[in-house]
């Protein structure tokens, strides 16, 4: 555990000197915070409060899936991997450190754009802040430890791109990131309890809108966490140190077990009464929010 957080807390050091990292880590979606909440939310306090969960989630995405998965396959094709290799470290180091490092990178924003909403656009605080924490990190993880696998599988930078499209664009348009989920179709809905941002947007919509805490949302938590683990355990199968060592259909096949907590969780959500009654405020509070 100490040489995961040397490794991940070196990450963080070497990232901060690359200014284009810099740049798309936290100035770019600075800029992307204001623009969100001065057209779509208007400064209006509530609806920054509705819109929140869904810009912290279009964040999330993007930086756990393109900021993570990518950058280790590029690693990979460069040979980078490589050296780190002829170090005594194990699959399940390199990895966790780079989660880790990522996730220290990004969680400071989080904080920042929360702080500036309270602080500029006077946004009302509910619930338990801690619960809070919990979400969005346990969202993030979930996320990155997807983009893992997605590493394992993919050869090239262009592999990992197009799949990483695929999974971004998806995620965005299903998960109520760009459209509330009350407005879509019930079958959209039912689908994207399936998928870990639903869970960190209605887990987050929980405190913020109803002043829930732990207790109300453990249904996400215990759902975002069972994904996380899974999903970092096939990651770490999965780890390939040479680009000349190609992904096998054995190794496809093995991707497909990170499938199978997705479709657990969102059938055990889509036939949960208690998750259901629980969230049906957070619903209706966050169409009134998107109608203002």
């Amino acid at each position: 555990m100490k040489t995961v957080l040397k490794m991940a807390w070196m990450n963080v050091l070497l990232s901060y000197r690359v200014r284009i990292a810099f740049f798309f880590t936290f100035i770019f979606p600075m800029m992307f915070f204001f623009i969100y909440f001065s057209l779509f939310a208007k400064g209006h306090p509530q609806t920054v409060e509705a819109l929140m969960g869904p810009l912290i989630s279009c964040s999330v995405i993007s930086n756990a899936l393109f900021g993570l998965s990518v950058q280790l396959v590029t690693m990979r094709e460069r040979d980078m991997l490589r050296r780190y290799h002829l170090a005594p470290l194990s699959p399940a180091t390199m990895v966790g450190s780079r989660l880790l490092s990522n996730y220290l990178l990004f969680m400071p924003l989080v904080v920042v754009q929360f702080l500036l909403a309270i602080w500029i656009y006077k946004m009302p605080v509910q619930g338990s802040l801690w619960a809070l924490a919990v979400i969005f990190s346990l969202g993030y993880l979930a996320l990155g430890a997807i983009g893992l696998v997605v590493a394992g599988i993919v050869d090239t930078v262009q592999e990992a791109t197009v799949w990483n499209q695929i999974l971004f664009f998806g995620l965005l348009f299903l998960t109520g990131t760009t459209l509330p989920l009350a407005s879509l179709p019930v079958f959209i809905q039912h689908l994207a309890l399936f998928m870990p941002p639903t869970l960190m947007i209605l887990g987050s919509a929980g405190v913020m809108l109803g002043g829930q805490g732990f207790s109300q949302n453990m249904p996400e938590i215990v759902g975002l966490l069972l994904i996380t683990v899974s999903c970092v355990g096939l990651g770490v199968a999965l780890f390939r140190w040479e680009k000349e060592e190609k992904t096998t259909r054995r190794s496809r096949m093995q991707a497909a077990l990170a499938l199978i907590p997705l479709i657990v969780v969102g059938i055990w959500l889509n036939y949960s009464p208690s998750f259901q009654k629980v969230n049906q405020q957070y619903l209706a509070a966050s169409s009134q929010a998107y109608q203002r």
